[in-house]
């Protein structure tokens, strides 16, 4: 199943060079890093393209890379 995420998100995530994956809970999907939760999206995609939650959890992806 392919889960559709905002761009900034994907690039990052791919920037990482790290495994990750997307769970889906109850109202967000989680985002992990290695196996460690660095950020969640809500499912409702009005939500899920603001820009300034976005740039955060862009932001705790590239924290979560560094270690």
């Amino acid at each position: 199943m392919s889960v559709r995420l905002p761009k900034q998100v994907q690039e990052a995530l791919d920037a990482t060079g790290r495994p990750y994956a997307v769970e889906h809970g109850r109202r967000h999907r989680k985002i992990k890093v290695d196996g460690r939760l660095v950020g969640i999206l809500p499912l409702k995609p009005c939500h899920a393209d603001n820009d300034r939650a976005s740039k955060n959890i862009v932001a705790q992806i590239r924290r979560a890379g560094k270690c």
